[in-house]
């Protein structure tokens, strides 16, 4: 991927996590500090790499157990 697309993406998951924290779905503390901002055209791409493959994880991680709680939460309305 080159350096450009991996800025886009970086961008497009930084906007993801800001969504998913608005939404309740993402815990802004559970994060960890991006490791370069989405921004930073200086930055070496293998940074941002790192950056987009960490967020990616912890982004879905989060929307993952928000959908587990939610099944939870389905089964036990339904067993009342």
């Amino acid at each position: 991927m080159r350096k450009d697309e991996l800025l886009y993406l970086h961008q497009l998951l930084a906007v993801t996590e800001r969504t998913l924290e608005a939404r309740g779905v993402s815990d802004a503390d559970a994060v960890a500090q991006p490791i370069v901002s989405p921004v930073a055209a200086h930055a070496s791409k293998a940074e941002h790499e790192l950056a987009v493959r960490t967020l990616a994880a912890t982004l879905a991680t989060s929307v993952r157990d928000a959908d587990e709680q939610r099944d939870g939460d389905r089964a036990r309305q339904a067993s009342s």
